[in-house]
């Protein structure tokens, strides 16, 4: 019995003395937030449907995919600032973007691929403003009137080009000329 009692207490010495050392230090990475521990707030999860999902997994699943889009594009990661609303249990799914630029993803069940993808979606927008998306559909505009077959009553005035189509439909989240945001809570369901 006596033999084994100095490795057992050569054990215990080394022991309390890792956890004496390693003990403070794993106390200061607790203790110091991580640079994403205060991201809690950039997704929000709306599930009245009780869908199973893994929430924390989804928030990390957002961030990494803004790092990855901005390094991608060579941007800052502040440059894709993507916050969003994950709505669960809805049939219909889509994504809207908001005036602030806050997304919501509208999903019928958890689903990282759609989930991704959908982020990936809405950190490109980041990347392209309203106001930039305006000049380029002015630009794509100016360029197809060169190109494209001219209309009979174009013809008939020289140099009066008729002003830009203003739709009259109600603002979807392709248009880029919508300054509202995306609503599409009476749009006819798909056949």
């Amino acid at each position: 019995m006596q033999v084994g009692a100095p490795h057992t207490t050569r054990r215990l010495f080394l022991a309390a003395l890792a956890v004496m050392c390693v003990g403070p230090a794993a106390n200061a990475q607790i203790a110091t937030p991580s640079k994403d521990a205060g991201r809690a707030d950039v997704l929000t999860i709306v599930n009245s449907h009780q869908v199973n999902i893994p929430g924390e997994r989804a928030r990390v699943l957002l961030l990494t995919t803004c790092r990855v889009v901005a390094e991608d594009f060579h941007r800052k990661p502040e440059d894709v600032d993507l916050r969003m609303t994950l709505v669960l249990g809805e049939r219909d799914e889509r994504y809207a973007i908001d005036e602030t630029g806050r997304m919501t993803l509208y999903l019928e069940s958890w689903d990282e691929t759609k989930f991704v993808d959908g982020v990936i979606t809405g950190a490109l927008q980041r990347l392209t403003p309203l106001r930039t998306r305006k000049q380029m559909l002015a630009e794509i505009l100016r360029r197809t009137d060169k190109v494209a077959p001219v209309a009979v009553n174009r013809l008939r005035t020289p140099g009066n080009h008729p002003p830009m189509p203003r739709s009259t439909m109600t603002p979807d989240c392709i248009s880029a000329m919508s300054d509202s945001p995306c609503s599409w809570p009476n749009r006819p369901p798909f056949p």
